[in-house]
């Protein structure tokens, strides 16, 4: 992988890892996810204006990459409300490549080479110590198994899914411009269901209670997948989905240092074992 690409997922890595170490945090949130994609409207849209017009070809990955982040959006919260920070995190963003090669390889004919698919089965290996770190001490089985896990399997489903239309649509478009649109199709689309559950009541209280958090993570979340659709123009989309996962070990080292999770110390060694996994297939391409 060039080092230029190499640099912009790490980079994007960990400004990933922090805006949902911040939404891990809050209360309500739904809403605070919400108000962040509301609060990317004033920071990004003029970002659309300067490559208007929009080529017609792209509304359709727009749309259908917005449903399914608005779908992730969903689940990811869901996934904060009952399952660890050092538990969802790895496995949403580890099993990602996984899924991502598989796509990139129907859709786009990217080959992954001997290489890729040796850093694919370490991180598979990875991705199972940090989903059964539970029963592999003997505790918490029953809850890692009947909550967590499956939405973390989803959310890494729905990370593959936009992943791999995102990078089809910036080939023909700025990545800045995109990343702006589908923020704002996404927003849209999640407004009745966050009416419908919460009421017009408490999503102003949301706002009102972390309105600067709120900003911070609306800057630096289309940010981080800015530089990350960016990466997608300069290697293999397989691979820069990979090397971005670096994330996973700091996710790790947060749970459990920062937040005092269980099973830190067994997570972080699965995360450890994805992060080398991922970088077998970064240095690889």
């Amino acid at each position: 992988m060039p080092v230029q690409a190499l640099l912009l997922v790490f980079t994007a890595a960990i400004m990933h890892t922090a805006w949902n170490f911040l939404v891990k945090r809050v209360t309500e949130k739904q809403v605070f996810t919400w108000w962040t994609l509301i609060a990317g409207w004033l920071l990004y849209f003029p970002l659309i204006w300067i490559d208007w017009p929009i080529p017609p070809a792209i509304w359709p990955y727009a749309i259908i990459s917005a449903l399914v982040e608005a779908a992730y959006f969903v689940a990811l919260v869901r996934a904060y409300e009952h399952g660890d920070f050092s538990l969802v995190y790895p496995i949403a963003r580890g099993a990602a490549p996984a899924m991502i090669a598989v796509w990139a390889l129907l859709f786009l004919g990217e080959q992954p080479g001997v290489w890729g698919t040796a850093g694919l089965t370490v991180l598979i290996i990875g991705l199972t110590v940090v989903g059964g770190a539970g029963i592999l001490t003997g505790r918490g089985a029953v809850k890692v198994s009947a909550e967590s896990v499956p939405t973390a399997l989803f959310l890494a489903f729905c990370i593959s899914v936009y992943s791999a239309i995102d990078a089809a649509a910036v080939r023909m478009m700025p990545a800045r411009s995109y990343a702006a649109l589908v923020l704002v199709i996404t927003s849209i689309m999640l407004a009745p269901i966050l009416y419908s559950r919460y009421g017009t009541r408490a999503i102003l209280a949301g706002f009102r209670k972390y309105p600067v958090r709120i900003f911070a993570v609306a800057f630096v979340m289309p940010v981080a997948y800015i530089l990350v659709l960016n990466a997608y123009k300069l290697t293999k989309v397989s691979y820069a989905a990979a090397g971005r996962e670096v994330s996973v070990i700091i996710a790790a080292l947060a749970g459990w240092l920062l937040m005092g999770e269980e099973f830190g110390p067994i997570r972080t060694i699965g995360a450890a074992l994805i992060f080398f996994g991922i970088m077998i297939i970064a240095v690889s391409g």
